[in-house]
């Protein structure tokens, strides 16, 4: 394969476990490979810039018909804003230095560290990162990134950022969501960070970013951040306690609008409504209503690769739209109406974060078979205050640093049940409160 295909190949993501080892270790010893490439990805991106141009500029003559154009229109955009990413993603790789960029201060569950074609499962707290890929397995993990100018990045849920700081801070988040606590960025040289979506701009202030499927949401909690949509390259600023939503679709409206204020009450009913793609779940429509029935998820990944499978639903009212936020409170109780094929534990995990930004700590409450009493029609009423829930990470300065829940926003209402398939299926999902 000569080196043009190589590269190609390489930003298709088509190359085998084996090749793709090997590239890594010319691009590390060929400093003409690595020009190929910067070139390579460079003109990736023009690519990209000049297909939504047109998308801008050219006007549309006779189309086929109005679904066509847009289907097709919809795949030209999500094609070019991912080989964006993708080139971006490839220059942060492999045009940085060895030296560490970040330290992986805290972190649960299965996080995983990509750099130069190696790849280390369960990356230790209190390790220095080079540039690289760093991903949280499961909708329980979460990792907390320290740069050496102090700026927190938090990473929570399924989660893969791509890192580089080559005279400024450049992220790629590729899926998931995080939040970031930035201090002032020297002028000229702001943090960016880019999704399938969008790319924000950041010189110094707190915000919550998440990619998702067909957009990008970012919420500002201090300061102000510039927003890029990459379907059309139109930019707005995002103020402090505003949100803003950027689209693949350039034809919906970029505008920053208030953030609302957390509910500590809110149901969401599955006989009458559709959740959201992304939510932990496969949705039905039965002839008595709609049914949430739980899906596989990793829970854990050893070193060895070996996954533990939970089954689960989760609630996720940050990926509605428009996107809510739940706090929890003292006197706070989480209701579900639900069945199973037979009795069988459960474990309600909250994955939460701070109010003003930041990894908020991780609780769960198992439920025992006895407090499940089914009805004739096998359905049972679950009622469960927040005082039950306790943190899951065991160590005791983590504990100490999020000991409850309570005033924290809840990212994920995750129900589950453990190891097994049990046919966990949900009707209906409450937060409320205790008179």
């Amino acid at each position: 394969m000569n080196d043009d295909l190589l590269i190609q190949s390489l930003l298709d993501g088509t190359l085998t476990t084996a090749e793709h080892a090997a590239v890594n270790q010319r691009l590390r010893n060929d400093a003409d490979l690595r020009q190929h490439l910067r070139d390579s990805a460079e003109q990736a991106v023009a690519m990209g810039d000049m297909a939504r141009q047109r998308e801008t500029d050219t006007p549309v003559c006779s189309p086929p018909t109005p679904t066509r154009f847009m289907a097709d229109r919809s795949v030209r955009l999500t094609l070019a804003a991912s080989i964006a990413v993708l080139a971006t993603s490839a220059l942060l790789w492999f045009d940085s230095h060895e030296s560490p960029v970040l330290t992986l201060v805290d972190s649960s569950g299965t996080v995983v560290w990509n750099h130069g074609g190696e790849m280390r499962v369960n990356v230790r707290d209190g390790e220095k990162l080079a540039a690289g890929t760093l991903e949280t397995l499961g909708e329980t993990a979460s990792a907390q990134l320290q740069f050496a100018d102090g700026t927190i990045i938090s990473l929570t849920g399924e989660s893969e950022l791509a890192f580089s700081e080559e005279g400024q801070k450049l992220l790629v988040l590729r899926k998931g969501s995080l939040s970031a606590q930035v201090k002032p960025q020297p002028r000229g040289h702001p943090m960016i960070v880019r999704t399938p979506s969008a790319e924000a701009e950041i010189v110094g202030t707190t915000f919550n970013l998440s990619a998702r499927p067909d957009d990008t949401l970012l919420k500002v909690n201090e300061g102000l951040v510039k927003l890029k949509r990459l379907a059309d390259g139109t930019s707005i600023d995002v103020p402090a306690q505003s949100s803003a939503v950027a689209s693949l679709n350039s034809s919906l409206k970029l505008d920053p609008a208030v953030t609302p204020e957390p509910l500590t009450r809110w149901r969401f009913d599955f006989n009458t409504a559709v959740p959201p793609q992304i939510w932990r779940g496969i949705w039905h429509d039965t002839s008595e209503g709609g049914r949430m029935v739980a899906s596989p998820y990793v829970a854990q990944k050893s070193k060895d690769g070996e996954v533990v499978t939970h089954f689960g639903v989760s609630i996720r009212t940050g990926y509605l739209n428009p996107p809510l936020a739940l706090a929890v409170a003292e006197q706070s109780v989480i209701r579900y109406r639900l069945k199973q094929d037979a009795p069988a534990p459960l474990q309600l995990m909250l994955i939460t974060n701070k109010p003003t930004g930041g990894f908020g700590g991780n609780f769960e409450c198992k439920i025992g078979s006895a407090e499940l009493r089914p009805d004739a029609d096998g359905w049972c009423e679950l009622q469960i205050p927040i005082s039950r829930f306790k943190p899951v990470d065991r160590r005791p300065h983590v504990r100490a640093r999020h000991p409850t829940p309570v005033g924290n926003i809840v990212a994920s209402f995750l129900l589950s049940s453990f190891k097994r398939d049990t046919g966990l299926t949900v009707a209906h999902f409450e937060l409320s409160t205790q008179p």
